[in-house]
């Protein structure tokens, strides 16, 4: 006969033998125990992207500065140098997908972090957050400054 504290072979994911409740803390709380030793794929993954959002953000700068006009100078008028005074939209548009890229890459990484948050040491990346926020007002910029020259 089988006692009312006896669970017989139902288990019910508490290891009582070793005295471990399998839970950190109060066992209200009902959070898994830290198991994880190094970064999932999805922590690597979010690192990941938020490299990649950067550089994407990094070289839609560059773009902008490539294919900004340049002003005549001494220089340009001393040695009759013909001076370029449009802006290069090709270069322009490379710059607005960079932009774009980096903005749906900074999306999509805090989706993913968000994924990750069920332990109580998980914390969204503010670098991603930060990189969203940058994103968003390059692309409001670009819109606003370099839209009438596409």
């Amino acid at each position: 006969m089988q006692s009312g504290a006896d669970h017989g072979d139902v288990w019910d994911g508490i290891d009582r033998r070793a005295g471990n409740s399998g839970f950190d803390g109060d066992e209200e709380s009902r959070l898994p125990s830290e198991r994880r030793r190094s970064p999932d794929w999805v922590s690597r993954g979010v690192t990941a992207v938020t490299i990649f959002g950067w550089l994407c953000a990094a070289v839609a700068i560059v773009l902008l500065e490539l294919a900004r006009p340049f002003s005549e100078n001494i220089l340009a008028g001393l040695f009759n140098v013909t001076v370029v005074t449009q802006w290069d939209r090709s270069t322009l548009v490379g710059a607005y997908s960079a932009i774009m890229l980096s903005l749906v890459t900074s999306v999509l990484g805090l989706i993913f972090n968000a994924v990750r948050l069920r332990r109580r040491a998980d914390r969204y990346n503010r670098l991603l957050i930060v990189l969203c926020a940058v994103s968003a007002v390059l692309v409001i910029l670009f819109l606003v400054n370099y839209s009438a020259h596409l």
